[in-house]
């Protein structure tokens, strides 16, 4: 036999074994399929088999869950943040809202006090206070250039706030009432005993050269006398808070709060009929 003729029949024999093996485990399966005891042998698999199964299926519920649940919290998250930005926007134009109507009620409050006054005047903003410890004074952004001058008296709805002590062009400085070299004529209002107002620095006034006799009491009403040229007649100057008569001397100390917030100036009016020049 040829050396070349070898190869085949070496393989021919394993390949008609391998051959008859499936095809009679073909035949049994074929015959054994509705055996009791294949499905014996099935029941013991599953019996095995299911557990590792429920386990699988709980394990791949269980991922779901939180994939699911991380993309509903990444949702939840993004809602939470555009409803805190609408929030943030609203308490913004609540706060613009509330700043406009504030604004309004003090031009409101000014419109009154200029139709009362009955004079010329003219609106201003309290734009800085003097940074001086020794004085008391504000500037505000109206000056020569719209007819501000030394002497004018500076008014709010609530009162009187001082007078002009220096003009630029487009700024003027109020000397505030409560300042020490303040000094004005005024009197009770109820009981129309007069005095002059002088200022005391912090936020307080003294009612001077008040005799021991006068009719003064805690709560009465201090306005201006119209005399000296300065402040219109029955303008408040403030509110009487001690009256001390048994002081050394002839005089009765008087001290006298502001009607007005001099600390918290933002708009007043000046009047524009007072023309006298300042002497500190």
């Amino acid at each position: 036999m040829p050396l070349s003729a070898r190869p085949k029949t070496r393989f021919r024999i394993p390949v008609i074994i391998g051959a008859t093996v499936v095809l009679v485990l073909s035949l049994l399966s074929l015959s054994l399929k509705n055996s009791v005891i294949l499905r014996k042998v099935e029941g013991v698999v599953v019996s095995f088999t299911a557990p590792g199964m429920d386990a699988l299926s709980a394990v791949s519920d269980s991922l779901k869950q939180v994939w699911f649940g991380y993309f509903y919290l990444v949702g939840v998250q993004k809602e939470n943040e555009r409803l805190r930005q609408r929030l943030e926007e609203a308490v913004q134009r609540e706060a613009r809202y509330q700043e406009a109507l504030l604004a309004l009620q003090r031009l409101e409050a000014l419109l009154e006090l200029k139709r009362r006054l009955a004079l010329p005047v003219t609106g201003a903003r309290v734009i800085a206070y003097d940074p001086s410890l020794w004085s008391r004074a504000a500037i505000i952004d109206q000056g020569s250039s719209n007819g501000v001058e030394t002497g004018q008296a500076v008014v709010a709805p609530a009162g009187i706030v001082g007078r002009i002590v220096e003009t630029y062009p487009q700024y003027a400085k109020v000397m505030l009432i409560v300042d020490r070299n303040s000094g004005a004529d005024a009197m009770i209002q109820r009981s129309r005993v007069r005095g002059i107002l002088q200022g005391r620095g912090g936020n307080r006034c003294s009612l001077g050269y008040v005799p021991k006799n006068a009719d003064v009491q805690v709560g009465d009403l201090v306005v201006a006398s119209g005399l000296g040229g300065i402040y219109p007649q029955g303008l408040v100057f403030g509110k009487v808070t001690a009256a001390d008569k048994k002081a050394d001397g002839i005089f009765q100390e008087v001290e006298v709060n502001p009607t007005v917030d001099l600390s918290s100036l933002e708009e007043v009016l000046v009047v524009k009929t007072a023309k006298i020049t300042f002497s500190p």
